[in-house]
């Protein structure tokens, strides 16, 4: 573990990173602030190392980004503003321990027992035959008795093409996730786990076969999604059914097939192959894009964009990028 993640920070330092952070995730700023905040970093060692402690944070932890989010649009001094602004700072200031301890934070399931690191895709085969397939940053466990097959999903995406089951009587095929658990009706399916920390959500798409959702907290509401549906879940429902979007399975062939997408949704899916921050001008948002990119080069598609769209790449740091009109 390196120094600028163990290192405990100056609290002042901290506090004013975490507003110069919010700051620059609300929009471009302005010539007189980029000197400000220049001028902040180099007055003193310890502003260097707290922002440098903020990149780190947002590159590590998936949640901070969203929260980033809302807190930019927040009314300045609200509850939430400074809700998230406190929190920030003691994620930024915090020692060794702290640091140890918001890792080990259920967001971050770093005590998975298989793990993909950011932009990684794995492929792997169970004890049953049942193929997996884990996208980026995604963690699970899986477990096999005589009663049961159960894969926990902690975070991220999982696609499962379940085989056959020898034994006898046949164990179901269990996904557990933090809202509740889908089961398998002899399918292909992916399960991604989505939403904050406090609020958590699970998305279930099927490509073949058909699965049942059981929310955790009402096992009633149990709810079949058939071949060529999707849906989402929380503790204690299951949403709506939509036809299954155009391309969902890209992924699963290492690529993003963009057909007239928002370059919002666009962003939002190559920021999850990528550290740092990838912020987009919402008035560039609804902007559509078409083609097939790459997964596996990032930075690569960035430039592709920037190369056929009317957009520029303003690079405030190495793990912060917007994307701004040209």
């Amino acid at each position: 573990m390196s120094s600028t993640s163990t290192a405990a920070i100056d609290p002042r330092a901290a506090r004013a990173a975490a507003q110069w952070l919010v700051r620059l995730h609300a929009g471009a700023l302005t010539p007189d602030e980029q000197q400000a905040f220049q001028a902040w970093r180099a007055s003193e060692p310890a502003h260097e190392a707290a922002w440098q402690r903020a990149e780190l944070v947002c590159s590590t932890l998936s949640s901070v980004p969203s929260a980033l989010r809302q807190t930019a649009d927040a009314v300045p001094k609200s509850p939430q503003r400074r809700a998230v602004l406190y929190g920030l700072a003691g994620l930024i200031a915090a020692g060794p321990a702290l640091w140890l301890a918001s890792q080990s934070a259920p967001w971050q399931a770093w005590r998975a027992g298989i793990r993909t690191a950011r932009g990684e895709i794995r492929h792997m085969t169970l004890p049953d035959g049942t193929q997996l397939v884990l996208n980026t940053d995604t963690a699970i466990d899986v477990h096999f008795d005589d009663t049961t097959r159960l894969v926990d999903l902690h975070a991220g995406e999982l696609h499962i093409a379940t085989a056959h089951d020898r034994a006898v009587p046949a164990r179901p095929f269990l996904v557990r996730s933090s809202n509740g658990a889908v089961r398998a009706l002899g399918t292909h399916f992916s399960v991604r786990q989505r939403g904050s920390v406090l609020a958590p959500r699970t998305e279930v798409s099927v490509s073949e076969g058909a699965v049942e959702i059981a929310p955790s907290r009402a096992p009633e509401a149990l709810r079949r999604v058939d071949a060529g549906r999707q849906g989402s879940f929380d503790d204690m429902a299951v949403s709506a059914l939509t036809p299954l979007s155009p391309h969902a399975d890209a992924w699963l062939q290492g690529v993003l097939i963009a057909e007239r997408m928002p370059l919002g949704e666009v962003l939002e899916q190559v920021a999850r192959y990528r550290y740092g921050v990838l912020r987009c001008d919402p008035a560039l948002a609804a902007m559509p894009v078409d083609g097939i990119f790459q997964l596996n080069d990032p930075d690569n598609i960035l430039l592709l964009l920037q190369g056929s769209l009317p957009i520029r790449l303003a690079r405030r740091t190495r793990y912060w990028i917007s994307v701004e009109a040209a």
